[in-house]
């Protein structure tokens, strides 16, 4: 929805920039990556700067674990996320979950 410019407009280029810290989703992300390509949607473009970071994702509450040990687990996760976009963000970057 977003390539094909339903939530910034149909003249905004858009720039995915896919990112994730657990290395089993290297091929997940790689697959999305290729089946974008694959679409040749004409709004994706490729900049330096992002100006809108949708975060996503997190590790989920598994059964007979306490909350504390679930947190622990994503604050590492957000803290990755945070130095990554920290490194590619624009001045303005606005940030979403």
């Amino acid at each position: 929805m977003i390539a094909k410019g339903v939530m910034l407009g149909p003249d905004q280029p858009v720039t995915l920039h896919l990112f994730d810290n657990i290395q089993q989703a290297d091929e997940a992300l790689n697959g999305i990556k290729m089946e974008l390509i694959d679409a040749a949607f004409p709004l994706l473009k490729a900049c330096k700067d992002v100006n809108i970071a949708v975060m996503l994702g997190r590790f989920p509450r598994k059964e007979g674990m306490e909350r504390t040990d679930m947190m622990s687990k994503n604050v590492s996760m957000y803290m990755a996320q945070a130095s990554t976009l920290g490194k590619h963000a624009a001045a303005d970057c606005k940030v979403t979950s």
